[in-house]
Order: C-alpha cells, then sequence, then structure tokens
C-alpha cells in the first residue's frame, strides 16, 4: 500500500545569505524546528519524521515531563516527509500539542494511540498524475480503526467492475493508523463497497474522498448493522441516481438524494428542539462520546444547563430562542481525559454538587449564584471521596449522599455527608452494613430509594441509625437495578433497569414495606432498547433512553402509563452496547427540558402540547376521551407519512369559562320550555353549535339528556 505522506521541504533560490548562515545544517538540508507542549501524562508521548518510503528520518524522540515545553531542531533535505505522533498507553496526549515550524507553522496532536501529521508545503509533491483519457485524481483517506486489519474497500462502475482497488484487502491496513489511497476515476455515476471481515462495522474509521482541490466528495462507512457490508454513491457526474431520504422533516433528510429510498426516520413527537451544544475538542471516552450527566438551573431569570464531560464541568446559558446555546464557564475536574465516562451532578439552590467515578478525582461544590460573571470553588477535596458513582443531596436536611465511593483507606456503598456548611462537610453515617452496593440513590424527607443493581431496591429512613423500611428484590423483567425517581405524595416510584429489553416498572408505594409492581413501560423501539435515567414532573416522567433519545410517559394513572412524547438524539446502527441519550434534567421553571447524548452533547427541548380550558360543569370530548379534570390526555392517531402519532393536549377546568346558566338558551334567567324549543331546533346541528352541554361538538339527544338534569332550575 502506498501511503500518501505528502510533505515537501523546498530550498529556495529567494533564500537570503544571512537566513542560510544561520543554519547548523549541511546544504542542501535545512534546519527546521519543533515546539512540544505536554499535558498531563507526558511520559507517554514520543514522535518521529519519516520520509514517503516510510524510513524514519529523525526521531524517535521521547521521554517527556508533564505540563513543560520543549523546542526540538532536526535537519531535512528537499522531499516528502511526515510525522509519526505516538500516545503509548492510548488515550491521547491528554492536553499536548506539537507545532512544526517549517515554511509555515503546522500543529497537531493525538486523541488515541497515533496520529499523522502532514508537513506538506508543496501541493505537486506526491500528486497523481493520471493518464489520458483516465480522468482525474482522487484521493482517499481511511481514519484510524480499533481494528484496521479488518477493514478493506473499493469503487465499482455501474457494472460491477472495479475501478479502484479493492484496498485494504483484510489486513494492510494497521489499527490506529491512518491510510490513504489515489487513484484516478472518469466523471460519471459509482459506488463505494465497504466491506469489515469481523462482522461489526467499523469500529471509528471513515473512508472520505477528496478530489484534487481538496474537496471532499465523498464520506462513509460500515456501520454496526448489517456490519460486515455496506454501499454508498460516488457521484462525480450530474444525473446520477442518490438514493436517500427526501423527506425534509425526517431525521436523516438527505438533502442530495433525488430517489426516495424508503429509509426515512421520525425524530420526535410532541417534542420542539429548541437549541444544542457540543465541544468537538474535547476528548472522547470508550463509549465514542464526550459528555455523560447534565442537570439545570436558573439564576438571575436566566437558566443554564450544567454539561459533564471528559474534562470536567459545562455552564451553558440556555435562555435564547436562537438555536444557539453559549458556554459561560468551564470547571475542570481534579482528573480528566478520555478514561472519564462518567460524573454525577446535584444541585440543592445554587450550589453544586460533582463527583467522577474515574481517576485521581474529588468531590466538588461550586456556588452558581454569581452567574454568568462567575462561579466559586466552595470545596475541592478527595477526603472523602476520591471517586463516586452518583452523588445526591436531601434539600430537606442538607445530607449528601455519595454511591459506590472511595476514599483513602475506605470504600463504601452509601457515604452520607452533613453538608449544611458547604465549605466543611463533616460525615454524618455510612450505609455500607445495610447495602453492599448502590448504583444510584433518591432521597427526600430522609427517606432514600437505593438502586442495588442484582439486589434490586431498597428503602431506608435516615437518621444517626438508619434503617429499612423496604426491599424489592423479585419483580417482573428484573435486571440492574439502576436508576429511579419517587413522587411521595403521588405514592409512586419509577424505577429503571439498565438492562437491554427490560422496561420501566411503575411502583405503588402507598405501603412501603410492601412494594408492588403496578405496570411496565417502554419505548416500544426496540426490543432491546434500555433506559438510563429520568426525572418526574406533574405526573410525568422523563427518561434518557439511551439509543431511543428522550422518552416522556404519563404516569398519571399508575396502572396504565402512556408514552406522550418523544425526541432522538442519536441515529443508532443497532441497540446494542451504550450509546445516545445519557442524562436528563426536567425541572427547570420555564418547562424546557435538557437531554446530554454521549456522542452529540446537549440539547434543549420543549414539550409541544396544546392546552385548553374546560368549564368544570361541561366536560368534553376530544378523540373519544371524556375531558373531565386537569392533566394531560393523549391518543394515538393515524398518521400519512409516519403510520401513526400521538396527539397530546393538556386540560386545565376553569369556571370561569362556565356559560352563566348553561342550559338558559334564550337568557331569561331560568331554564323552561322555551330553552327545549332551542335545543330541539338545533338537533341534528354538527358544526359550531349554539347548544352543546355534553361538549361533543354537536347537538343531539345527549344535550337534550343533559339539559332535562337542569330542567325548573333558576339561574
Amino acid at each position: 500500500m502506498k501511503k500518501l505522506f505528502i510533505v515537501t521541504m523546498i530550498f529556495y533560490a529567494g533564500f537570503q545569505s544571512d537566513v542560510f548562515s544561520q543554519q547548523m545544517c549541511d546544504i542542501p538540508f535545512v534546519e527546521y524546528s519543533a515546539e512540544l507542549t505536554t499535558g498531563i501524562w507526558a511520559e507517554e508521548i514520543s514522535w518521529s519524521i519519516h520520509n514517503d518510503s516510510d524510513e524514519m528520518i529523525a526521531g524517535p524522540f521521547f521521554g517527556y515531563e508533564d505540563n513543560s515545553t520543549y523546542f526540538q531542531p532536526f535537519c531535512l533535505e528537499p522531499g516528502c516527509y511526515y510525522a509519526l505522533l505516538l500516545d503509548s498507553y492510548g488515550d491521547g496526549w491528554q492536553g499536548g500539542s506539537i507545532t512544526f515550524n517549517l515554511l509555515e507553522s503546522i500543529s497537531g496532536t493525538v486523541v488515541g494511540a497515533s496520529s499523522i501529521l502532514d508537513l506538506s508545503n508543496d501541493p505537486s509533491c506526491g500528486m497523481l498524475e493520471c493518464a489520458a483519457g483516465t480522468g482525474d485524481p482522487y484521493y482517499a483517506t481511511v481514519s484510524a480503526d480499533l481494528f484496521g486489519e479488518e477493514l478493506s474497500w473499493g469503487v465499482v462502475d455501474s457494472e460491477g467492475t472495479h475501478v479502484a482497488g479493492p484496498y485494504g484487502n483484510f489486513g494492510e491496513y494497521l489499527t490506529g493508523e491512518e491510510s490513504y489511497e489515489s487513484f484516478c476515476l472518469t466523471a460519471d455515476c459509482y459506488t463505494v463497497v465497504m466491506y469489515d471481515s469481523y462482522g461489526d462495522g467499523w469500529q471509528g474509521a471513515v473512508l472520505t474522498i477528496a478530489d484534487s482541490l481538496g474537496s471532499q466528495v465523498f464520506s462513509g462507512m460500515v456501520p454496526t448493522t448489517p456490519g460486515d457490508f455496506y454501499t454508498s454513491q460516488l457521484s462525480l457526474t450530474e444525473g446520477c441516481p442518490i438514493s436517500g431520504c427526501m423527506n425534509a422533516d425526517a431525521f436523516n433528510y438527505n438533502l442530495e438524494a433525488n430517489v426516495d429510498d424508503g429509509s426515512c426516520m421520525r425524530r420526535s413527537d410532541n417534542i420542539t428542539l429548541i437549541s444544542t451544544w457540543a465541544d468537538s475538542t474535547l476528548p472522547n471516552n470508550g463509549f465514542g462520546g464526550a459528555y455523560n450527566d447534565v442537570e439545570g438551573l436558573e439564576v438571575g431569570g436566566i437558566e443554564y444547563a450544567v454539561m459533564a464531560s471528559t474534562l470536567g464541568t459545562h455552564i451553558i446559558d440556555i435562555s435564547s430562542y436562537d438555536g444557539e446555546a453559549l458556554e459561560v464557564a468551564f470547571l475542570p475536574g481534579a482528573d480528566g481525559g478520555s478514561f472519564v465516562t462518567h460524573r454525577d451532578f446535584h444541585i440543592d439552590g445554587t450550589l453544586l454538587f460533582a463527583v467522577c467515578d474515574q481517576g485521581a478525582s474529588s468531590l466538588q461544590i461550586f456556588d452558581l449564584s454569581n452567574l454568568p460573571a462567575s462561579v466559586t470553588t466552595v470545596y475541592d477535596s478527595d477526603e472523602f471521596c476520591i471517586t463516586a458513582h452518583n452523588v445526591f443531596v436531601d434539600n430537606d436536611s442538607d445530607l449528601l449522599y455519595l454511591c459506590s465511593n472511595s476514599s483513602t483507606g475506605n470504600n463504601s456503598s452509601v457515604k452520607v455527608l452533613d453538608v449544611s456548611t458547604p465549605f466543611s462537610p463533616v460525615e454524618f453515617t455510612d450505609l455500607s452494613p445495610w447495602v453492599n452496593y448502590c448504583h444510584d440513590i433518591y432521597v427526600e424527607n430522609d427517606t432514600a430509594w437505593i438502586n442495588s443493581g442484582g439486589a434490586g431496591l431498597y428503602v431506608m429512613h435516615i437518621d444517626e441509625t438508619p434503617t429499612v423500611i423496604g426491599n424489592l428484590d423479585d419483580y417482573p423483567y428484573q435486571g440492574g437495578n439502576h436508576s429511579g425517581w419517587w413522587i411521595p405524595e403521588d405514592h409512586v416510584y419509577v424505577l429503571a433497569d439498565e438492562t437491554h429489553g427490560s422496561p420501566l416498572k411503575v411502583i405503588d408505594t402507598s405501603d412501603m414495606t410492601d412494594l408492588q409492581v403496578v405496570s411496565t413501560l417502554s419505548s416500544g423501539v426496540n426490543p432491546q432498547s434500555i433506559p438510563h435515567n429520568m426525572m418526574m414532573r406533574d405526573g410525568l416522567v422523563f427518561v434518557s433512553y439511551y439509543h431511543d433519545g428522550l422518552q416522556v410517559f404519563d404516569v398519571s394513572t399508575p396502572e396504565e402509563p402512556k408514552r406522550i412524547a418523544w425526541f432522538d438524539t442519536f441515529i443508532e446502527s443497532s441497540h446494542a452496547g451504550y450509546a445516545g441519550a445519557w442524562g436528563v434534567h426536567s425541572a427547570l421553571p420555564s418547562g424546557r427540558i435538557l437531554i446530554s447524548d454521549i456522542t452529540n452533547g446537549l440539547f434543549v427541548l420543549e414539550l409541544d402540547v396544546e392546552e385548553i380550558v374546560v368549564c368544570p360543569l361541561s366536560p368534553i370530548e376530544w378523540n373519544g376521551l371524556i375531558v373531565d379534570t386537569d392533566g394531560y390526555y393523549s391518543s394515538e392517531v393515524p398518521n400519512e407519512m409516519w403510520g401513526t402519532d400521538i396527539e397530546l393536549m393538556f386540560a386545565l377546568m376553569n369556571s370561569e369559562v362556565c356559560p352563566t346558566c348553561p342550559g338558559d338558551f334564550d337568557n331569561n334567567g331560568s331554564i323552561g320550555v322555551s330553552d327545549l324549543t332551542v335545543i330541539l331546533a338545533n338537533i341534528g346541528c354538527s358544526i359550531e353549535c349554539d347548544v352543546d352541554l355534553d361538549g361533543n361538538n354537536s347537538t343531539t339527544v345527549g344535550d337534550l339528556l343533559a339539559w332535562l338534569s337542569l330542567f325548573g332550575s333558576e339561574c
């Protein structure tokens, strides 16, 4: 395989002689330099320079220390070169970068195990020359893959004949390295065929093809499903058939498609996207993204999202309606990098409590009351917490709970701290004698709901001598008991098992010594769908449902829950593993909903619902449902484009909209025979009826019966 690592150091006769007199290299060699700045884990960094025959001609250079700057001179004669940047651990340079001072400055870094930096400053170096009649040159790049030896690909014409490749041949490409190809093509319609020998898709690799001017003409990869093979069009002339989704409202709308292939995917139902935020410079973790938890708060009339990443905490102003969310502060974690998969937050007033489950981390407490001007670090120490999986604060008692907590010389399933003085927490108790494992926790009024994985759900009363109130360790579709939310006044707790195919459980908590699952609910997207985190508000449960994005359920009638809205943040190729929506927050005063997606960052959403004010004395009919109380009403109806649609309405009972005297149609102050005459004259009306006592938008016998119950009344 020929690598087009194209780098040229050209000796220009126009250089002045005093410049050459400063060079330490013998002609025709020219002296250049590299400036390396390190972050953490600098001992993992090394680099070298190679020619286009892959021979090392400078380096390797290594042996660096953290947070330092190094200058390295080297000599090159005219030729084509590339720099090979390596990280021995495979998690990137962790804040480090390198700049080569050539005829112009060229900078780069390493995100994973390696990176190749093109040092080219002459476009003619290594350029492919196409013979007459063979077309124009094109240049392909296959980005680094976790299993590069599994990849191969090629370009075929309309007859299925290879006109470029096949390349890779299941072994030529190396794991963790970019690969390059060049070929000539005439202006025609082609298909790019891509293969994966193991059948699990390209694990990070993307094939891009550019023309001689550097304009990208193709980008593609093999997704997890089907995993072994994928094709896509490469159109180098007008009129080529381009298959794709042609519905502008679809999640996967293809602006360039001229043949609808039936692949359109709906993105949402009853949810409106307000804005998004992401930072492409953040290092990705093992889940293929940089983001995890999300919380929200309001300060001074402005709403903020608190977003967790591999490096720390991002404070995002989400008050705008123009689609732009703005980062106003960044709070570094005590440790950070691509090894971080899990941070967790809790907000009490304007105090932010933050933990991390990886690295040399700490318990951090920040005061956000002066946003957007500044953030004050109230506490940052590993005295009680180095790592923890989750954090929760009981706002009533100022007790902080740390799930799966580690500290120097002590590991605890649940460590409880008194944070009534936030700058000086003190230990209150340890729940390890009662609970062996805690994945997540919800606490209100000293009642703790502890998600204990395979051991199920524990309910405890917390004081100086904690006691177990109840335990649920045998229930339908039981999996890894992961998270939940409790509404004590409604006697409802909703539980999520972080297990593929396991639905949410709605639990009756009226007797906490005898917890009962009264119903289950799920996204219904795929048999392997998997829920993650949740919050509840106004009888609704908002769930970050991994691959299926945000899912919203009405549990106001616990025995008959309904899915009423959803928004997809991630186009999944399968439901294997963990991808998509991680965290959710639904407690902002505006009603906005925050979703954190592992790969795509922050989504700011709103529930799109029709609101109707109803007279309590005159219930109405809506989509076959009788509307006679406050609350959400939903109904699944046919939809021409998507098959079905969820219609959603919120009813508010208000006596102010009631007629002054229902049934007094002639307005004479009483309900008598003259009003009966009016009813009979309107029987059969179906549009904008003057007589409609039963709220079904028509005048029928039902209205007559309703009127008879009022007959003889005085207004």
